[in-house]
């Protein structure tokens, strides 16, 4: 395990959480989820980031509080982590407040730019820094959709219906971008199986061929109104998962990069 992966992992759920709890209530399923759903995830986005920043400075032995606020004001990844935390402070409130969808999405905007830029979405210039932004923004979407249906009491096939089309764009997107940053980060996509990143990289779209997968039954599912809570679960189950090798993965240096590891990414 490497120490990237706690904290990638509270990030990347939080920003879904957050994000794609956002999404959820005002398109898909109004006034769900709750607010605790949402300050959740906020609470991870603010426990990632700083568990992150503790580990990268402890591993340097520059743990003073001096030191902490030199890391967030000073480095390029410390940046990006105010970043986050402002762009999810701002998209909480705008939520509470009610305010416009504007509003929203400018504050998701900062935030999985912020997100995107602790790591390897910021070695590669802004072209693949706005890729990363876009891909973390149709996961969380992708996330957000499932869970908001999986945990709504009375989901019905209209419901599934007037997510399909988004489900359907946040895959596009997916697809689009992770091919791009797999260039990027991984050069020759021939090569991949001869580096621990081309590897991890693979399990990552063999997981979400499986997510699809599950998305299908899914649908199938509320078509013929049985049997769709337990098919949404296993839905669920497969994008933890991926978050999870995502997690992983932006944990290490990719082929490109030469040496050394970075915090976050892809």
């Amino acid at each position: 395990m490497t120490p990237e992966l706690l904290p990638n992992l509270l990030l990347y759920l939080g920003a879904a959480l957050l994000v794609g709890g956002v999404f959820a209530r005002r398109l898909l399923t109004p006034a769900h989820p709750g607010l605790v759903w949402l300050g959740t995830g906020l609470a991870l986005l603010i426990l990632g980031g700083g568990l992150g920043v503790y580990t990268t400075l402890a591993a340097l032995g520059f743990t003073a509080p001096a030191d902490i606020l030199d890391y967030l004001t000073g480095t390029v990844a410390g940046r990006a982590v105010l970043i986050l935390w402002i762009g999810a402070l701002v998209l909480l409130a705008a939520e509470i407040a009610e305010l416009t969808w504007l509003a929203a999405l400018g504050a998701s905007g900062v935030l999985l730019w912020g997100l995107a830029g602790i790591g390897h979405g910021a070695s590669h210039g802004q072209l693949v820094h706005v890729l990363h932004t876009l891909h973390g923004g149709a996961m969380c979407l992708w996330v957000g959709g499932v869970f908001a249906l999986l945990t709504r009491r009375g989901a019905s096939a209209a419901l599934a219906r007037r997510f399909t089309p988004y489900a359907l764009g946040s895959v596009l997107m997916l697809g689009v971008s992770g091919v791009w940053m797999s260039l990027e980060h991984a050069g020759n996509l021939l090569q991949l199986p001869a580096s621990g990143y081309g590897r991890t990289l693979l399990l990552k779209v063999a997981l979400v061929g499986l997510t699809l997968g599950a998305a299908v039954v899914v649908r199938r599912a509320f078509a013929v109104g049985q049997g769709v809570r337990p098919r949404l679960a296993a839905e669920a189950l497969t994008l933890l998962a991926v978050l999870g090798v995502t997690a992983s993965l932006s944990g290490q240096a990719p082929p490109t990069h030469g040496t050394g590891t970075e915090h976050s990414g892809h």
